[in-house]
Parts: C-alpha cells; sequence; structure tokens
C-alpha cells in the first residue's frame, strides 16, 4: 500500500479512536521498547484504547519484525504485538531526533522503555530530565535484573530471566532435563506486571501536572512470583522442590494422558468430588474411602499417584478422543483435549466468544486472523482494531497532527536522518 494510503488509515484509527468509548482512549504512550517485555505492556493497554505511539530507529527496525516471516512480507510476532500502535521512526542520536522526543515526551502520560540500564540516560533522557520536560510522566522501564542490584548492568533476556526465577528448573519430567518454554513467557508475564503498574500509577497521575514516577521491573521477578510457593516449600522444610513433568506437588490426579487415536488430554480432579465422580467413571468406586485414597493429602503419595495414573491411563488409552470426552462429560470429570493451533481454529468456543478476529492487514490487503483482547469488559469494552503497521507509518500523522511540523519539515528530518 502506498505511504499516502497508510498516512490516511493512521490518520482514521487516531480519529475513530477520539471518538470511541475505549476506556484508554485519553493516554498517549511512548513506546521505546524492542522486542517482546516492554512492548507488550504497551500492547495489552492498546487494545483498551491508549494511542501507543511505537518508536523505532530508522536504520534498526524491531528485530520482532524479523521473526518467521512468511512468503518474504507477513511478520505474524509483528503483526501481533505491534496491533493497536502507531510507528514512527526517530533516531535519537541526532539532536533533531532528541528534540522531537522531547516534544512527544511533554505531550504523553507514560514512556515505556526495556533497554539496558543507563541507556536513555546517555541519550540525554535520565529520569530527573524527563520529568522535568512532563512531570506527569509515568516512566516504566524492564531490564534483565531491574535497575539496581549488582546484575543491574548486565544483558537480560527472557530465556535467562526463566532460568533465574526457578521455572525453567522446575518445568519437566522426572529426571528430565530442565525445559525452556516455548513463548517469550518472562517478558510477557513482566510486560503484563508492567500494564498492571502503570494503570495503578496513571490513579494519581495527570499529564504535564503530577504523578509522574519511575516503575521498576526486572525479567525475572514478576516469573519468580508465580513460582513463590516453591521457594516457600524450600524456606519452610529444606528440601528444593523437584519437576514432576505434567504433575503438580500439591494436587493428584493431575496429569495428560492419551488416548486410543493418539490424541491428548489433560485431566485434574484433584478436588474430592470430580475425583469421586472419576472413581465411579473408572469403576473404582472402592477407592473413594481407601486408606492412600481419601483425601488429596493421601493422594499425593507416590503409591497412591503411581496406581491412579495407572487406572486412569489405561481407562484413556483404550477409548478414542470423542468417547473420552463425552463420557467424561457426562459423569462431571473436569477433562479436555490437548490443542495444536489447528485445533484451536476449528473450535467453537473460540468462535462463539470471538477469541480470534479477523482483521485487514493495510500494508498487505490481506485478511489475518487474530488473537481479540482478552478482558471482557460489559461497559467499556477493548478491542484489536489493526494489526501491527510497516515501519514509521505514523510519521507524517503524529509530526503534522501532534506536533505540527510541516510536510518541508519533515522532508528535512527524512533527509537529515533524524526519521
Amino acid at each position: 500500500m502506498a505511504e499516502t494510503d497508510l498516512t490516511d488509515f493512521v490518520r482514521d484509527r487516531r480519529s475513530e479512536a477520539a471518538q470511541s468509548r475505549l476506556p484508554l482512549r485519553d493516554i498517549r504512550i511512548l513506546d521505546l521498547g524492542s522486542v517482546v517485555a516492554a512492548p507488550f505492556a504497551a500492547t495489552i493497554l492498546g487494545d483498551y484504547g491508549a494511542e501507543v505511539l511505537k518508536v523505532e530507529p530508522p536504520n534498526a527496525p524491531d528485530a520482532i519484525r524479523y521473526w518467521a516471516v512468511i512468503e518474504e512480507r507477513h511478520q505474524p510476532f509483528w503483526l501481533l504485538a505491534s496491533r493497536n500502535k502507531l510507528p514512527i521512526t526517530l533516531n535519537l542520536k541526532h539532536p533533531q531526533g532528541q528534540r522531537i522526543l522531547a516534544q512527544l515526551v511533554a505531550q504523553s502520560d507514560v514512556l515505556i522503555e526495556n533497554m539496558r540500564p543507563g541507556t536513555l540516560d546517555r541519550l540525554g533522557f535520565p529520569a530527573p530530565k524527563l520529568l522535568e520536560l512532563n512531570p506527569g510522566l509515568i516512566i516504566g522501564r524492564i531490564s534483565g535484573y531491574g535497575q539496581t542490584g549488582p546484575s543491574a548492568s548486565k544483558p537480560g533476556f527472557g530465556t535467562l530471566a526463566e532460568a533465574m526465577s526457578g521455572f525453567t528448573h522446575m518445568n519437566a519430567h522426572p529426571g528430565g532435563p530442565p525445559t525452556n518454554p516455548p513463548l517469550a513467557l518472562a517478558d510477557m508475564i513482566a510486560g503484563t506486571h508492567l500494564a498492571l503498574g502503570v494503570m495503578i500509577a496513571l490513579r494519581d497521575q495527570k499529564r504535564g501536572e503530577r504523578g509522574g514516577q519511575e516503575l521498576d521491573l526486572s525479567l525475572y521477578e514478576p516469573l519468580f512470583g508465580f513460582m513463590g510457593a516453591d521457594f516457600l516449600t524450600y524456606a519452610l522444610s529444606g528440601a528444593v522442590p523437584q519437576p514432576c513433568g505434567n504433575e503438580t506437588h500439591f494436587t493428584c490426579p493431575r496429569n495428560s494422558y492419551q488416548t486410543q487415536d493418539g490424541k491428548w488430554v489433560a485431566l485434574s480432579a484433584s478436588s474430592q468430588a470430580p475425583f469421586e465422580r472419576l472413581m465411579d467413571l473408572l469403576e473404582h468406586p472402592e477407592l473413594k474411602t481407601a486408606p492412600g485414597f481419601r483425601n488429596y493429602q493421601e493422594r499425593i503419595q507416590q503409591a497412591s499417584r503411581d496406581l491412579l495414573n495407572r487406572l486412569i491411563g489405561d481407562w484413556i488409552l483404550a477409548r478414542p478422543l470423542c468417547e473420552v470426552l463425552d463420557a467424561c462429560e457426562k459423569a462431571g470429570v473436569t477433562i479436555g483435549p490437548v490443542y495444536n493451533m489447528e485445533d484451536i481454529a476449528r473450535d467453537p468456543q473460540y468462535q462463539a466468544r470471538g477469541s480470534i478476529i479477523p482483521l485487514v492487514d493495510p500494508a498487505s490487503g490481506k485478511t489475518i486472523p487474530l488473537p481479540q483482547a482478552s478482558i471482557r469488559m460489559s461497559a467499556t469494552p477493548g478491542r484489536v482494531r489493526f494489526p501491527g503497521l510497516p515501519m514509521g507509518a505514523a510519521n507524517e500523522v503524529v509530526l503534522q497532527d501532534l506536533l505540527g511540523y510541516s510536510p518541508d519539515q519533515i522532508a528535512a528530518l527524512k533527509s537529515s536522518g533524524a526519521i
């Protein structure tokens, strides 16, 4: 699509958002982050109407644009992660680029970044200067190890944070190697926490006047917080929790099992009523009152686990998926299929709730399916309005409409390398 068409598209989207009932439509966010962690916070807030100005260096596109590119033009990770964002290019090492950033800071509510600590300071924008430009600016920061401590200056990535948090150790089968997650888990959890922190900070903030502050998040601490019960178990008992595959230390039965036709199901029946219904279904009602099975404290013992896994596994393996699901549903046993992406695309529950929304990519003209905003709000719902846009697609709109630059001035900025 021609640049003029993209400019019109961006201008139309800004106008629509301003006139909508989206709850964050009056909030402006400068997204100086890259790849996943900090930008994911802006993505969440953008789903609910925040105007997100996504900043990229002119000659260094965000690396996420190059992940798993399809047909040499479709950028699935970028289309998803940068949805609802207005991408602009800005050279923060160029005096004019710095001047533009200062102007944008003065007219924004939030600045987020995930550079190595001290990088923004060296570019001439330490926190005191940012807050001088805008006393109401919320500065949201994510780094590998946080802004303080002996590791603060080290480069950090989600994979390292997942390992450091204890997650990778626990995410394994007994005797197997520690296993990394197949997604940017630490990044997205940190980004979600930053989005929450921004919303808390906005409670007492007014652009240009009051409420400015710094939010300091590391990549490892939010995920470590999710692992807190395992740490507390160690702290109170001295025993280091070990991985147990698809099970958990504190409940049973809870596992994945294969069906006769080679499919997999996930079953969780650790509470007493579902467990008893499961035993009736398996035709072993005697286990409901047998020693070792009478409550979940007894069922987590290894001998009880082994027997339950064998009985459940054998019963499921003797039946095809459809029969297993139908029998369990009729018996009130909590079970569900293990989906791949093709299964998700066909599932009627996803379709009925609109969990996936088709959108036209304005750059290619292709209709693509994107996950819808996850938090369903009855009065002021969020929504995915458009996918991630090409690099610099919002340059002219932001510089003209927001900052008042003329077309000749914008052309000069391009020639100078500032944008």
